[in-house]
């Protein structure tokens, strides 16, 4: 077959197609000669390592930290108003005739004040607790932003896997297609066979080959996305490193039969949400209410004439203030009822939570479950699929009782099985990521630097 296409080649032709590959050999002997230091090898990770880089290196995990720092000052700033306030400045005070007791129109004074809060019905303290509810909900939103880039990050890695799996079984089957289409082209040769089993075979080639570089494709996508996620500069591979063969976690397997319903990073920032709304609540409630204060001023003139003839050149005063708002146009009555109904939709939104995390992790482990019961049917298809295939060829070859077509077939319902084998179980390790995830225990089973994960642990309702 191969000479029949060469012979009606034009004598020119096959010059320049000797020229062609000439230039690609010479080339590829060009870049053969480069030298090793050029090339950028991959970085092999496991899952735990991808995730631990994607998580120390991601900026939505460096922004919570932040406003959690940022949180931590309010709670100081608050605090503040349970000390003396203390002030100083200068003052000027001119008139169109002498002000009294002074001899002059221009009146020129320094002067240092302090006020000191003796009660005021819990005011600075509602606003200490809306401080310390602040931190709690910048906590559990840096704990949420671990998780969520943790997650996204051992899923992208599942994907890595998967689509090499994917290419690996695409190549198996292009040979397989390829072996069966020399075969053809070979039977044709010797007359056993028509033409068309062997252009059936090459279409089917065709096909595989392109089933083959869209995994290809497929691959390159996930490792570039796993590359942004980690914030390397050469692509990453995955592959037989440090947790054993699978790359994963030797707990991952057994994630969503032992996850258990437990407060999420969402909960628990939906808990201190609602502490915000309370804290709220309260420091409404508290506004409505006296303040009891002292207050102490010291003044003294800065020139002779804003100095009184006859008086103490420093005046000198201490207070006691009681304040109480007594009108205001319902600015108070409508914050309390405003913070009522935060306090209310704070309340659902932690039942939201709940529910979502205890929905989301149901769904994984039902769907889990049933990938673990259909993995041993899968095994055994592909077990008879394979016999099938062997003995398809051997009627195929040696009685003639089977047809290019029913190989063909068969080869491809085989590799169609080990395709599905891959998504099922490639499928069960993102379920188990998943189970972590809904159930808090990805920054525990990754070994996440937790110094900035909530303080306290609460119970689900």
């Amino acid at each position: 077959m191969d000479m029949l296409i060469k012979s009606q080649l034009p004598v020119p032709s096959m010059r320049q197609a000797a020229a062609a590959v000439a230039l690609v050999c010479a080339m590829g002997a060009a870049h053969a000669a480069e030298p090793a230091s050029q090339a950028r090898p991959s970085q092999a990770m496991d899952m735990r390592a991808a995730v631990q880089a994607a998580v120390a290196w991601h900026p939505a995990v460096r922004t919570a930290q932040g406003q959690l720092l940022g949180a931590d000052e309010g709670v100081a700033s608050a605090r503040a108003g349970y000390y003396p306030q203390v002030k100083g400045g200068l003052g000027a005070q001119v008139n169109n005739r002498d002000v009294y007791p002074y001899t002059s129109r221009r009146v020129y004074d320094a002067s240092v004040s302090v006020s000191q809060m003796l009660y005021d019905f819990g005011k600075v303290d509602s606003a200490v607790q809306q401080a310390e509810a602040s931190i709690e909900v910048a906590q559990a939103q840096v704990y949420l932003s671990t998780d969520d880039v943790a997650r996204e990050a051992a899923q992208a890695w599942v994907e890595l896997r998967r689509q090499q799996a994917m290419v690996a079984i695409a190549k198996s089957q292009l040979e397989g297609v390829g072996a069966l289409a020399e075969l053809a082209r070979e039977r044709q040769i010797k007359g056993a066979s028509t033409r068309s089993d062997f252009m059936q075979a090459q279409s089917r080639m065709d096909g595989a080959r392109g089933q083959l570089i869209n995994y290809e494709a497929q691959a390159r996508r996930w490792q570039a996305r796993l590359m942004t996620l980690t914030g390397l500069q050469t692509p990453p591979t995955v592959g037989e490193v440090n947790t054993g063969k699978s790359g994963v976690p030797d707990a991952l397997p057994q994630a969503c039969a032992a996850a258990q319903v437990q407060p999420t990073a969402a909960v628990r920032r939906a808990q201190g949400q609602r502490a915000q709304a309370q804290a709220e609540l309260k420091a409404a409630d508290a506004q409505l209410l006296p303040t009891l204060s002292v207050d102490g001023s010291a003044s003294r003139g800065l020139n002779a004439a804003s100095r009184p003839a006859g008086y103490p050149d420093v005046d000198m005063r201490v207070m006691f203030n009681v304040s109480a708002p007594l009108f205001e146009g319902g600015r108070n009555q409508a914050r309390q009822r405003a913070a009522g109904h935060a306090l209310e939709a704070a309340d659902a939104a932690v039942a939201n939570a709940e529910f979502q995390a205890r929905q989301s992790l149901r769904d994984a482990q039902d769907q889990s479950l049933g990938l673990l019961e259909r993995q041993p049917v899968v095994e055994q298809r592909i077990t008879s699929i394979r016999i099938t295939r062997d003995l398809y060829r051997e009627q195929y070859l040696q009685l003639g009782t089977r047809s290019l077509l029913d190989l063909l077939n068969a080869e491809q319902e085989y590799h169609s099985a080990r395709f599905e084998q891959v998504d099922s179980s490639h499928d069960l390790q993102r379920l188990a990521v998943e189970c972590w995830y809904q159930s808090g225990r990805l920054a525990d089973e990754f070994a996440l630097d937790t110094r900035l994960r909530d303080r306290g642990q609460g119970a689900m309702r």
